[in-house]
C-alpha cells in the first residue's frame, strides 16, 4: 500500500523517515535546517551553537525540519530531500 504525504506540519520534537521538526529556537545540533513554511534553509555548523557565540541563531520562534546532520550538505541534495518530502523547495 503507498504511503500519503500529509499536508500538515507536524508538531515540534516529531520524526517522520529520518526527519526531525522542532523550534527554530530549539536548534541544538549542527545541520541543515529548512523552514516548513518558506523556501529557504539554514546551515547550522557547530560553532553557531557555541553558548554566547555566534548571533546567528537567534531568531523568531517558527518550525524548521533538520533534513542532515551534514551543515555542508550540497545545495541539489537539500532541494531534492525537500521536494520527496513535501517541505518548500529552497531556490
Amino acid at each position: 500500500m503507498p504511503q500519503t504525504k500529509s499536508s500538515t506540519t507536524p508538531t515540534s520534537g516529531t520524526s517522520t523517515r529520518g526527519i526531525s521538526f522542532c523550534n527554530w529556537n530549539d536548534v541544538c545540533e549542527p545541520g541543515v535546517y529548512v523552514d516548513t513554511e518558506y523556501p529557504r534553509y539554514f546551515r547550522v555548523t557547530g560553532d553557531s551553537l557555541v553558548p554566547n557565540g555566534s548571533p546567528t541563531i537567534h531568531a523568531s520562534g517558527f518550525t524548521v525540519a533538520k533534513i542532515s546532520s551534514d551543515p555542508m550538505l550540497v545545495k541539489s541534495r537539500i532541494q531534492h530531500t525537500c521536494a520527496e518530502n513535501n517541505l518548500p523547495v529552497p531556490q
